[in-house]
């Protein structure tokens, strides 16, 4: 053995198989054929016979019972004849056996190797003994060269890989329909760990060149490799294999004609692939595969796809493809997609993520119609700056208004996060304009006490959402709110500064009826047991109110409370004793014709909560429940008339409602009150899980006086008694679900609101949402929604909503959703109304998932999951 090769940590195992006679190695294994021997001198070969054959290789008979120990290389490979050592073998299973390519014609193929300092040559059929035949040129292979494609024989290929496999990565891919993206890099070197050899048959040539054949396997820690015939090189310690090669590493298994590693540098070469990677999964076909280390690969005229083996839905053909486990990506030269046999994007440079790990590069665009900006298309470009900041830019084309550009900037430390993100139209060939919007959040804590909370909106007009936001989205809020805060909680102790600011985008709303800013507003609480039978409660608050034309000025308003809970297992009683006391300082009062600029409130107030839970047994199924529970609340009136109305509206009247101690929301307005509100719960659950089937309330409030307090233009209500409240939620099984409220007006003897809604849900295929909503002299809407599932992977998706009141359609949407194993289709039509002026528009939108590698057009399962109630997105 040379020198160089001591202290290597190699060992060859020779695994031989059991024979009564002698054998030589088989002529197609290419060792015999070789009846010349020729040597290269500058470009010219030189051939001349040889002068002694190889020593032919003698198999002893098989005494041994046991089978032979590994043996180091050392002993093994020595200047003497080569041995062979023979024992008794146990039953092996054969190597992988694959179909091989039969195109190349018979006689002996040489191709120059990785140095070009030599040449590769190959046996198929007879010896040609010297007769000249004609080679094949090789063509210049350009950008728009045919591309490979998936042959039956690929998928024959595929097939006995698979079979290779511990499982079908594709079985539970295509069960769960979510791409598992999760192929890494190797986190250990193997270029130290000892290499095992097993065949058939085995020869030492020149005591370095050693052939192996039948049943041939390498390994070396998870990377190993089958064929039928390869050599060994003991000084450069390389492997060339040949007939029916495969090759397989962590995450990938490989089909080839032919294979090279070079396991010194850990790197390999294999020709007309056929490879499964079985985490992603994925599959493809290269003309030639070079592995350049344990996590980059470089793949020649690809085709790849992630459809299970028979699929070939979705095509990604590329001249080059590089896959970099170390990164988490993979980059495609040259490609374009194939969908349903028609090509329809290419792109000179398309990249992907093969794990969970973000990557630079562009995004799949967006696209999409609508008739007040026509086509609208975008391709963001992402740039993965750092592990915990990134930036994407967003160029976006709007054929009826112009070009627009949107920055997304994200960054994520260990104690604050946030995002910074704009878009600009410089020129609205509508509007004649500049528009845009700005977007600032952030979030920091400090130390465990100490948190920030910044979050800015701001929009360069009242119509920039209605116009230019993303139509698959409601702006249904009228008010964009902007605030900034400091908080700090320990114990029971919370404060709070914020400034807070509201853009209104409702072109509607006049300025008089906009909301109030915040600047500042401070609060201080804290909630304390003082003794187990007693507790305390403080709020207090100072708050600046600034208005463009109304009235401005600052209120402190604190708000201390003691009660004294008393507990049993089936009921409680909490006692209640509370205080308001609040002063306003206003700015020009005489502008908003007050005579004063200071004003001062102070309220005491009593409340008592008390209920019984009883319960009841129904056989072995079910277990009733019976809740009463009755409220009293006393507040004394106080004129109120002369405080302004800053941040306070009234309550809308619900269940919750029976029990709040105030009617109005917020601190301007204690409202007089000596009521009682009585209710009843009752609840049906199954006696062995526990799930709620049926629940049923119902509650009133009884005023023992008129309540004076209102706000202004309001009258003081007079009523004895409020509407009847009841609720139902009702699970008849567990597909079918039934939830209802109404409001009956004792006075009038009809109702004044009620609602409905009727969800049948069985798995996500099969959703069916139906609701009635009305309210007395305002709204009376039916809604529909759905998710079926029609034939197979089809679904039918779509809503309805209708105002009975104004007989108008207020948005309406149908489409479908068209799912395989590897890819997913959605393509909605909506019209919907736009303004409380009713103005309409008409959108389509389409969004294709190729799983495993991009989504294309504007994210329509997002806007699912918003109106269809129960829609989830599966990953």
């Amino acid at each position: 053995m040379p020198e160089q090769r001591k202290g290597k940590n190699i060992r060859l195992l020779y695994i031989l198989a059991s024979a009564t006679t002698l054998y030589q190695i088989p002529s197609s294994a290419g060792i015999d054929n070789a009846q010349w021997d020729c040597k290269q001198h500058g470009e010219e070969w030189v051939c001349l016979p040889p002068q002694k054959a190889p020593s032919e290789p003698v198999l002893k008979k098989k005494t041994p019972p046991n089978r032979p120990q590994a043996i180091p290389l050392k002993s093994e490979i020595s200047e003497t004849t080569p041995k062979i050592i023979v024992g008794q073998v146990p039953t092996m299973p054969e190597a992988p056996s694959l179909g091989t390519d039969k195109s190349q014609p018979e006689g002996w193929t040489c191709l120059a190797d990785e140095a070009r300092s030599g040449w590769r040559c190959k046996l198929r059929g007879t010896d040609p003994g010297g007769k000249p035949r004609l080679a094949a040129r090789k063509t210049t292979e350009g950008i728009f060269e045919l591309p490979a494609t998936f042959t039956p024989q690929d998928e024959r290929i595929f097939a006995d890989l698979l079979r290779l496999l511990p499982q079908n990565p594709w079985e539970k891919y295509c069960q769960s329909r979510s791409a598992t993206l999760g192929i890494r890099a190797m986190t250990q070197s193997r270029q130290n760990l000892p290499l095992k050899l097993e065949s058939d048959f085995s020869q030492s040539i020149d005591d370095e060149i050693l052939f192996f054949s039948g049943n041939v396997k390498v390994e070396r820690g998870q990377q190993k490799l089958w064929a039928d015939a390869l050599t060994y090189d003991d000084v450069a310690e390389t492997v060339n294999a040949w007939d029916s090669v495969i090759y397989e590493e962590e995450g990938f298994i490989f089909a080839s004609d032919s294979g090279f590693l070079d396991l010194e540098n850990d790197k390999a070469r294999l020709r007309n692939t056929r490879f499964i990677l079985s985490t992603i999964p994925a599959r493809g076909v290269a003309r030639r595969s070079r592995f350049e280390s344990e996590a980059l690969s470089r793949h020649h005229s690809v085709a790849y796809t992630t459809c299970p083996p028979g699929n070939e839905d979705w095509v990604l053909h590329a001249k080059d493809l590089k896959i970099n486990r170390e990164v988490g990506t993979a980059f495609a030269h040259h490609a374009w997609l194939e969908f349903k046999g028609v090509p329809f994007l290419y792109s000179p440079v398309f990249g992907y993520p093969i794990d969970d790990r973000r990557m630079t590069g562009f995004l799949t665009p967006s696209f999409g119609r609508s008739e007040i900006n026509g086509i609208d298309f975008s391709i963001p470009y992402y740039w993965n700056i750092a592990p915990n900041y990134d930036l994407t830019l967003i160029p976006r084309i709007l054929s009826q208004r112009g070009f627009m550009l949107g920055t997304e900037f994200r960054y994520l430390f260990k104690q604050t996060r946030g995002r910074f993100a704009f878009e600009i139209l410089p020129y609205d060939t509508i509007k004649n304009a500049t528009r845009g919007q700005l977007a600032l959040f952030n979030q920091t804590r400090f130390n465990p006490y100490w948190s920030s909370h910044i979050d800015i909106r701001y929009v360069s007009d009242k119509h920039y959402i209605n116009d230019l936001g993303n139509t698959l989205s409601i702006a249904s809020n009228r008010h964009m709110r902007s605030e900034a805060r400091i908080d700090y909680r320990q114990g029971g102790w919370h404060f709070l500064a914020k400034a807070e600011n509201w853009q209104t985008i409702d072109p509607n709303i006049p300025k008089k009826s906009q909301p109030y800013r915040r600047l500042p507003q401070l609060k201080l609480r804290y909630d304390a047991n003082l003794t187990p039978w007693s507790h305390f409660n403080w709020d207090s608050e100072f708050v600046f109110f600034h208005h463009q034309t109304n009235l401005k000025g600052h209120r402190f308003d604190v708000n201390p409370s003691f009660s004294f809970p008393w507990r049993t297992a089936a009921t409680f009683v909490i006692p209640k004793l509370s205080v308001q006391h609040t002063r306003y300082w206003l700015l020009d009062p005489s502008a908003d014709g007050r005579k004063r600029d200071s004003l001062t409130r102070t309220i005491p107030y009593a409340s008592v909560d008390s209920g019984i839970f009883l319960e009841k047994s129904w056989g072995k199924r079910y277990l009733q429940t019976l809740e009463p529970r009755v409220f009293y609340l006393y507040v004394p009136r106080q004129n109120q008339d002369d405080i302004p109305v800053f941040d306070t509206t009234t309550y809308d009247f619900n269940f919750s409602q029976l029990f709040r101690d105030n009617r109005f929301s917020g601190r301007d307005r204690r409202g007089d009150a000596n009521q009682f509100s009585v209710a009843l719960t009752s609840r049906f659950l199954e006696s062995e899980t526990g799930r709620e089937r049926l629940r049923a309330s119902v509650g009133q409030i009884y005023y023992l006086k008129d309540r004076r307090v209102t706000l202004p233009g309001k009258k003081p209500e007079t009523r004895r008694s409020s509407n009847i409240i009841g609720e139902l939620d009702w699970l008849p099984w567990d597909v079918l679900s039934l939830r209802s409220g109404a409001q009956w007006n004792p006075q009038t003897n009809r109702f004044d609101r009620g609602e409905a809604l009727l969800q049948y849900k069985d798995t996500d295929d099969y959703i069916f949402n139906l609701s009635y909503r009305f309210r007395r002299k305002q709204l009376r809407n039916i809604d529909g929604s759905f998710r079926w599932l029609v034939y197979n992977n089809l679904h039918m998706v779509g809503r309805w909503q209708y105002s009975l009141r104004d007989n108008i359609t207020l948005e309406s949407f149908l489409g479908v959703e068209l799912e395989s194993c590897c890819w997913r289709l959605r393509l909605i039509g909506r019209h919907y109304i736009r303004d409380i002026r009713r103005s309409s528009d008409n959108a389509i939108f389409a969004q294709l998932e190729l799983k495993g590698l991009a989504t294309l057009g504007k994210r329509v399962d997002r806007f699912l999951e918003r109106n269809i109630r129960g829609y989830e997105i599966s990953d």
